[in-house]
């Protein structure tokens, strides 16, 4: 394919998101771009926090999932060579880069053979960062794909524009999902500045109980066991900052 043929290709793909109303409506959009590339695979995701599962940060995932779950399992994105060049470095790459640029040891190469071995060799990276310590990325995977330097500004934009789209597709649509009420956004957030449930009782002029029962119901909404978890997931989805 030729530099003005990915060139279009990514305008056509630009213009599809743009009319894009839900996450689901973009995946085979997505799939569909990174198949013309050469790319059998593709992932977008913000990289994990501590203690977090993987799934839970996948805003579009198309590798094997037999692949992602023993990947899960065995704790290798501590120690992927790919993920670990997100920090050192700023600027796309691909993986055979990562190989070229420094040493790695068993356990990474490991990790790149296993990836090999399901039929992705090759693989094309964009970092996603954002304010707050965010770091993700789009990750194109296959078995010989080619990208080149020429083409890759095409690729970046692309992904960057999706990684955009899918974060403001998901973040309406749990805010649709978490429909919480005024008073139990009023409780996480006042929650989330420290407050007991004594003290947001009596910034609200309501019982400490009450307190607690709002804040319980929105637990259950987010479907977490505890208030610090439905804080978090209330960030997340930009529940918070109204």
């Amino acid at each position: 394919m030729s530099q003005r043929e990915i060139e279009q290709l990514t305008l056509d793909f630009v213009a599809q998101l743009d009319a894009a109303s839900t996450s689901a409506a973009v995946t085979p959009l997505f799939e569909t771009y990174a198949d013309k590339l050469g790319f059998s695979n593709a992932i977008c995701m913000r990289v994990p926090e501590a203690g977090e599962l993987l799934n839970e940060t996948f805003l579009l995932n198309s590798f094997p999932q037999d692949w992602v779950r023993y990947y899960d399992e065995q704790g290798y994105i501590k120690s992927d060579p790919v993920v670990r060049e997100l920090f050192l470095s700023y600027q796309p790459f691909s993986w055979s880069e990562v190989l070229e640029r420094r040493q790695i040891g068993p356990l990474e190469r490991q990790i790149m053979g296993e990836c090999a071995d399901v039929g992705m060799r090759e693989g094309f990276v964009v970092p996603i960062y954002q304010g707050g310590g965010y770091t993700g990325l789009v990750s194109f995977a296959g078995r010989e794909p080619m990208i080149t330097e020429e083409s890759r500004g095409a690729v970046t934009l692309a992904s960057i524009y999706l990684h955009n789209k899918l974060t403001t597709l998901r973040r309406r649509e749990a805010h649709n999902t978490y429909d919480l009420t005024e008073r139990e956004l009023e409780c996480l957030r006042w929650a989330a500045a420290g407050k007991s449930d004594w003290e947001i009782g009596q910034i609200l002029l309501i019982s400490a109980k009450t307190v607690n029962y709002h804040i319980e119901n929105a637990k259950r909404k987010f479907g977490v066991a505890t208030r610090v978890q439905a804080i978090v997931a209330a960030l997340r989805v930009g529940r918070l900052g109204n």
